[in-house]
């Protein structure tokens, strides 16, 4: 069984965050039956999304606005896990990878295409505390709103990876002192350890599904117009799940 990573690196520019994510990758090839693919957004185009409301706009083209985006559907869809790499500008992911993230609607509004992966994320910053975790918690709310399943480090009990690093190549110099592991960790350590997880949880996932029957899964969210419960049968619901409970509320 052959299981894909994806990588991919927001970053304009070559530089910490592709070092980051390429570190990932080569470590999730460690896993048998890994494959992986490295996508770089240095000289790409990834317009914002103007909700048109358009999409999907056919079968062969998810979104109205041609560009980059058009190359990145087909390698999301074909990932079993996803690793996303951002800088971080003004606190937070890049205008890129926002962008990104923002376009992904069509795969949603097409059949919740996304559903069942696995994804992990990376953030470099210039300072310690310069916005990579405020960075990581978006690309983990993306990751949920879509059916991603993320997932992050276990030894140093992070929600993804972070690295330090003020020039082009100084993460290679990040480390800092971990103090329940005894010893100094790295920034490439840490994009290490993420890659690896995300490939054996896609693993995982992936055999998993193999045994699935997907009629047995039903949305579990919203209610149609018709469906929507009264305010009686709301108070009427309460009252059976106090009795349940043995109180009464006042």
């Amino acid at each position: 069984m052959e299981v894909k990573i994806l990588g991919i690196s927001s970053s304009p520019r070559s530089g910490n965050t592709l070092i980051m994510v390429h570190e990932a990758l080569k470590s999730a090839e460690t896993v048998s039956g890994i494959k992986t693919e490295l996508y770089s957004f240095i000289g790409k185009k990834i317009s914002p999304c103007i909700d048109c409301d358009r999409c999907p706009v056919s079968e062969k083209q998810f979104c109205a606005i041609q560009d980059s985006m058009d190359e990145i559907y087909p390698k999301l869809l074909e990932a079993d896990g996803i690793i996303l790499g951002s800088p971080v500008y003004t606190g937070t992911v890049n205008a890129q990878m926002k962008c990104m993230m923002d376009r992904c609607r069509p795969l949603g509004r097409a059949g919740k295409l996304l559903q069942h992966k696995v994804g992990g994320g990376i953030t470099v910053g210039a300072c310690r505390s310069g916005g990579q975790d405020n960075a990581l918690q978006d690309i983990i709310y993306f990751f949920i709103l879509v059916g991603i399943y993320p997932v992050g480090l276990m030894r140093q009990l992070q929600i993804g990876a972070m690295g330090l690093a003020w020039r082009p190549g100084a993460i290679m110099d990040d480390k800092w002192d971990c103090k329940h592991l005894g010893r100094d960790v790295t920034g490439l350590e840490e994009a290490h350890d993420l890659g690896h997880r995300v490939a054996i949880c896609s693993k995982i996932i992936k055999t998993g599904l193999q045994g699935f029957d997907p009629s047995e899964y039903k949305e579990s969210w919203g209610f149609s117009r018709e469906k929507i419960p009264s305010l009686k049968e709301a108070r009427k619901r309460m009252k059976e799940i106090e009795k349940d409970l043995g109180i009464k509320y006042q």
